[in-house]
């Protein structure tokens, strides 16, 4: 029995070894997951502001050519002009161009 106490006490450093590098390796893994959780989060919003940003850019470019094709419709639904004829026949009797 006289390595009784040595094997108690090399079993006690070596439970006592693997508890604070299990214990740490936990802590490190944990940390690592929550860094992870942190990193998708921040991920997930920075694409959500640039898909944002891209309706915005989409939403605005139909605006504008909604805007111009309704113009050139506009223009295109006004009556034709009346020219008067006596005004463009007495500019064209004093020699100008009608």
């Amino acid at each position: 029995m006289p390595f009784a106490p040595f094997a108690f006490v090399a079993g006690v450093v070596v439970g006592w070894t693997a508890r604070a590098t299990l214990g740490s390796t936990r802590e490190a893994l944990v940390r690592t997951v929550s860094m992870a959780h942190a990193l998708r989060e921040r991920a997930r919003r920075v694409v959500a502001e640039n898909v944002e940003w891209m309706d915005d850019l989409l939403a605005e470019g139909r605006a504008r050519h909604e805007a111009k094709r309704d113009d050139v419709q506009l223009e295109d639904d006004l009556p034709p002009r009346v020219v008067d004829v006596s005004a463009a026949a007495e500019r064209a009797s004093r020699g100008h161009a009608a």
